[in-house]
């Protein structure tokens, strides 16, 4: 069987973080970098906020997108230009749902 190259992990920002502070705590003679450090952290905190709100975000529109689908799906409309809008919406209401779910995995 062949090697079959396993997924690198990227570890979090949160967790360099921590490891960072861990080191720093270990080594005395890297004080001059807890202002960078206390910095890092007020970013962590901003940037996993902001991924909340983009994950919310990303979600509702999701979610909105995929009932207009729906409902286009369901009529009983036989026009050509309601298909079309389907088949347009579809494909992106499918891709925006699957980048909503590894936003909140990321959050």
């Amino acid at each position: 069987m062949p090697n079959s190259p396993r997924p690198h992990h990227i570890p979090s920002l949160s967790t360099l973080l921590l490891q960072l502070k861990s080191l720093r705590q270990q080594n005395a003679t890297l004080h001059p970098i807890d202002p960078l450090l206390r910095q890092l952290d007020e970013y962590c905190e901003h940037f996993d906020h902001s991924l909340h709100l983009l994950s919310l975000e990303f979600n509702q529109v999701s979610t909105a997108l995929s009932a207009l689908a729906a409902m286009l799906e369901q009529s009983k409309l036989d026009t050509l230009e309601c298909e079309q809008v389907y088949c347009l919406l579809e494909p992106f209401a499918r891709r925006l749902q699957q980048t909503t779910m590894q936003m909140q995995e990321l959050a």
